[in-house]
């Protein structure tokens, strides 16, 4: 009987024990899942931002941003320029610049990247091309990155709003609107550049130079004559006015002296007509 009472004791003081220590372990539980500070919250957004799975690196597609620079000589720049215009309408591209003097064009296209190389190849075979550059930027990983990153930080945003909805700490609260906004701006300021990063990959860049080298020399030496003929003109009015002045001065100091000369021998002194009266 005595062996009896002592193992119900024992059995009693253990399921006490073990009650105990389950509810420490649930307090502890919700006291930790209640008290969720920003810090870890993005201590949580850094390390899943910087997760990148590697069956999405297989199966992506690759992003370039082709860029192209042609010069080309044209004997009628307006005609290249309608030409060019109209094909560019054709493979539905547009004109991002237009720039224009006399005897040239200067155009910067955006056309899609899947007709880029037919209208390279259409101003090869209609225009004399004097030069072209080629540039391909391979923006892959910035690109999933970023998208990637935007997905992470949208997962952090919903489980900051669910958290918000329970909160009662007004602290807290601050603290987690204010997460909130800055993942917000975060959010769509990267989705901006995501969207400019796709545009530059869905339409390639072209500029293209188009020019009449032979008028722009002729009218270029036109101007060189008549830039000579004006020279030729100050020079010569102003060695004519030099000359004048010269002149001028150097006859003054003459003009003076005959003047001189003429009051003393015939004007009221009259030195050589009194002489002459004496001798006559």
């Amino acid at each position: 009987m005595k062996k009896f009472i002592f193992a119900v004791i024992i059995l009693l003081s253990l399921f006490s024990c073990s009650s105990k220590g389950g509810s420490e372990q649930n307090g502890n539980f919700l006291s930790t899942t209640s008290s969720i500070s920003v810090p870890q919250a993005r201590m949580e957004e850094s390390t899943a931002s910087d997760y990148v799975s590697d069956s999405s690196e297989k199966t992506a597609e690759r992003k370039l941003i082709v860029s192209v620079d042609i010069r080309v000589n044209s004997k009628d720049v307006e005609k290249s320029y309608k030409a060019i215009e109209e094909k560019l309408k054709e493979y539905n591209g547009y004109f991002d610049n237009v720039e224009s003097s006399k005897n040239r064009y200067y155009l910067t296209i955006r056309i899609p990247k899947e007709n880029l190389y037919a209208f390279i190849d259409f101003i090869e075979q209609n225009e004399k091309v004097e030069n072209k550059n080629i540039n391909t930027q391979d923006v892959t990983e910035t690109y999933y990155d970023t998208e990637n990153r935007i997905k992470n930080r949208e997962v952090l945003l919903e489980k900051l709003r669910n958290y918000l909805r329970e909160a009662k700490n007004i602290d807290e609260i601050l603290k987690v609107e204010d997460r909130i906004n800055t993942l917000t701006y975060e959010i769509e300021t990267m989705k901006g550049n995501l969207k400019n990063l796709q545009s530059s990959v869905d339409y390639s860049r072209l500029t293209l130079n188009i020019s009449n080298p032979e008028a722009i020399k002729s009218s270029t030496n036109i101007y060189n004559k008549y830039l000579n003929l004006i020279s030729f003109l100050k020079a010569f009015f102003s060695g004519i006015l030099f000359f004048l002045v010269g002149f001028i001065a150097a006859a003054i100091p003459i003009v003076l002296i005959l003047a001189l000369f003429y009051y003393i021998c015939f004007g009221k002194i009259g030195l050589i007509k009194k002489l002459y009266n004496k001798i006559k």
